[in-house]
């Protein structure tokens, strides 16, 4: 880009010099050959004016004597028939002599010399005619000391267009440059490489587009990976319940009835079908905004978990208040959200699981507590864990993570005793109105930045 921005500065400035110069120059030619002829013509006037009535004068007179001029001027004065009388030129008179034997001033360029003849009395009678010359060299010469002078201001002419697209070249190039440079560190893996700001609006403008390109793919990226590894553990943890469920049933035997653990399997195999399904629709969709509808998600988690919760001799109650604010958000992500948080009931706490869905200030808010002693240390308990790790909580990240990209938020608002996770629900954005962020905590619930660290 250096080269053809150079390229095309020299051209276009050697071309206006060109279209200027060649014509002024030949101006110029003329206008001193025409200044050349009248200072000419002026001596031969002086001359003749200077001349007696008679220029030939008698023998034993005083000598007529004619100016000096500069050298290489020649001066001569010729008698009505042409024949030189004094001075110094050829001895008949030539062309622009006779002309002015006529009574008219004349002027010719004759072999290499510029000549001027002037006559000398009035029209009707020519007393004489002077004749002045000069080399036509001498025009040639003060044009070639024009020209060298217009050659010079046309080399600092194309000399300041150079230096002028080499600057203007190297700032265009450099933003340019910046950009393939961090492309290309983009390129190698590296997306948090921004360019600096350049000054130029239009390359400013590709390096924020640029920017935010990167900024997208990386949080797709990283969006991908996390929710990668909630999908391991989603269904390494179904998996080991397929394989407890048909473990259970061959240690039974041959008396025992294998169609309960194989419909099981099969239920388990169907939850893990659609986990994944979701998981991997959230994981590439953008976060929705719909009204979200609780009752036919609670129903859904309920029947699942009913009957694991029976065969602990357990219970599961699902509350909910009447005149509920709406919420929003996306029914996948809900689902997910309210399975982990059955799970990690089922799993780790004891006693009855109550699910209640509740106003919190306008707010609607969702409650998943059980009878168990409670969490002894909540401070790690939303970090997210190595895919291969096991204990209290695992699948929480995830939650959180889905809550956030909701909008919502996920915290322990209960750790002692009898758990309690509470899950603020985003509002519906008003008409006209951008997303909203994520619903306010409210009624004491604690805000986000309170809430046990996320990702665990």
């Amino acid at each position: 880009m250096r080269r053809r921005i150079l390229r095309a500065t020299v051209v276009a400035v050697v071309c206006a010099v060109l279209l200027f110069a060649v014509p002024l120059g030949i101006v110029v030619l003329r206008l001193y050959q025409q200044d050349e002829v009248r200072e000419l013509q002026q001596l031969g006037e002086q001359v003749a004016v200077s001349l007696p009535v008679r220029p030939v004068q008698p023998p034993g007179s005083d000598p007529v004597e004619l100016p000096r001029a500069e050298r290489g001027t020649r001066i001569a004065v010729y008698d009505p028939g042409a024949r030189r009388v004094l001075g110094d030129g050829p001895r008949a008179g030539d062309g622009p002599v006779r002309e002015a034997a006529r009574g008219r001033a004349s002027s010719q360029r004759v072999n290499d010399s510029l000549v001027v003849a002037v006559p000398v009395g009035g029209a009707e009678r020519v007393r004489a005619m002077v004749r002045v010359s000069a080399p036509a060299s001498q025009p040639l010469r003060r044009t070639a000391l024009t020209w060298s002078g217009m050659l010079a201001l046309a080399g600092l002419a194309v000399g300041t267009g150079v230096v002028l697209a080499l600057r203007s070249s190297r700032r265009l190039a450099r933003p340019l440059e910046a950009l393939a440079r961090t492309a290309r560190r983009m390129e190698s893996g590296d997306l948090g490489a921004r360019a600096e700001p350049s000054g130029i609006p239009e390359t400013d403008a590709v390096a924020s587009a640029l920017a935010r390109t990167a900024g997208r793919v990386d949080q797709l990226l990283r969006r991908e990976r996390s929710f990668s590894a909630d999908v391991s553990h989603q269904l390494r943890t179904a998996l080991t319940g397929v394989r407890l469920d048909l473990e259970t049933s061959l240690a039974a035997g041959a008396g025992g009835d294998p169609r309960e653990a194989m419909t099981s399997a099969l239920e388990r195999l169907g939850s893990m079908e659609t986990t994944l399904a979701d998981l991997l629709i959230l994981a590439r969709d953008a976060p929705e905004r719909a009204t979200l509808d609780l009752a036919p998600l609670l129903d859904h988690v309920a029947r699942r978990r009913h009957g694991e919760l029976a065969a602990q001799g357990r219970r599961l109650r699902v509350l909910a208040e009447d005149d509920l604010p709406e919420g929003a958000g996306s029914g996948r992500a809900a689902r997910q959200i309210l399975d982990v948080l059955l799970a990690n009931a089922c799993g780790h706490g004891r006693g009855t699981v109550t699910v209640r869905v509740r106003d919190t200030g306008g707010v609607l808010a969702l409650d998943v507590e059980d009878e168990g002693p409670g969490i002894a240390d909540d401070r790690l308990l939303f970090e997210r864990r190595p895919e291969d790790a096991t204990g209290h909580g695992i699948g929480l990240a995830l939650a959180r993570s889905l809550a956030e990209a909701e909008g919502g938020r996920l915290f322990v608002s209960r750790p002692r005793p009898h758990p309690r996770f509470t899950w603020l629900i985003a509002a519906p954005p008003a008409d006209g109105a951008p997303p909203a962020d994520g619903a306010p905590p409210a009624d004491g619930a604690p805000p986000a930045d309170d809430a046990p660290p996320a990702d665990g």
